[in-house]
């Protein structure tokens, strides 16, 4: 696959979860991948799907990806999308999906794109995202007590009747992400975790023991923390150097750095990536 956005689909369609209610494979039609073949010789209708979307926000990249993949290379049937449930004027939330299945059930999608650092000692709040704002623990809380629920509630009921004619809704979480372990004690351990789909974490002091392992770097930029879709000639030499001036960079901007590694500068693999959040120490 040589477009980014097709190589973000795949990604999607392979079902990389953290936490699903339905195995969302079943409904994939049975050539999808051929069809994915084909849309990545000619991806125009994807980028325009992409490029028609106003927010440059991931959530909203990853929402145009999961709606085209729903619509392109599956058998359900679309019956509301980024709906809001509105009782006397107050907006109650909103249906991020409503499919029907080809035998008539009804399926209600919250969807998300998440990416979750692990830190045990904030348990339950221990898996956080790169700006601390968010966990999954709350996240999950969240969708399960309000988002989940309001398909139930007497003004969606009456809002959508004449769509779901009284048919039960099941309501599904699809978290899409990844979860990234702890280095700091054993930088190490990023080959084996990468092994089990996990990336790691790491703070900027301890970031230049992972130059002993790894050749090369590439700094993985939004939209593309999907796939972590990338070449070899974006990729630059992986040296205490560069540790150095992420180190010195945070000091103006804190935000975490998302970074693939790779061992090799000569004959790379660039499909098998090791992924590493890089953080200030203050972090």
């Amino acid at each position: 696959m040589s477009s980014p956005y097709v190589n973000d689909l795949v990604w999607l369609m392979e079902g990389h979860f953290i936490e699903n209610d339905l195995d969302l494979s079943i409904y994939w039609q049975a050539d999808w991948r051929e069809k994915l073949q084909a849309l990545a010789q000619q991806p125009k209708p994807l980028e325009e799907a992409v490029n028609a979307c106003k927010s440059h926000f991931l959530g909203s990249y990853f929402e145009v990806l999961f709606s085209y993949a729903i619509r392109h290379f599956s058998s359900l049937t679309i019956l509301l999308e980024h709906q809001q449930i509105v009782e006397q004027g107050k907006t109650l939330g909103e249906v991020d999906m409503l499919v029907e299945t080809p035998d008539g059930a009804l399926l209600q999608f919250e969807i998300a794109i998440k990416f979750y650092l692990q830190r045990p000692d904030l348990y339950p709040e221990h898996w956080i995202g790169p700006n601390k704002n968010d966990s999954l623990h709350r996240k999950v809380t969240r969708a399960r007590a309000h988002q989940l629920t309001i398909m139930d509630t007497k003004s969606a009921k009456e809002q959508w009747k004449s769509l779901t004619k009284g048919r039960p809704i099941t309501a599904c979480l699809l978290i899409y992400g990844r979860l990234f372990l702890s280095l700091n004690e054993a930088p190490q351990r990023l080959q084996q975790i990468a092994k089990t789909g996990f990336g790691g974490w790491i703070y900027a002091s301890q970031a230049s023991q992972l130059v002993a392992d790894f050749a090369l770097v590439r700094k993985v930029n939004k939209p593309h923390w999907l796939s972590l879709s990338g070449f070899y000639q974006d990729y630059t030499p992986f040296t205490s150097d560069s540790v150095k001036t992420w180190s010195e960079a945070f000091d103006k901007d804190a935000r975490p750095l998302y970074l693939c590694l790779a061992q090799r500068a000569e004959n790379i693999d660039v499909s098998y990536k090791y992924s590493v959040f890089v953080v200030p120490d203050s972090w």
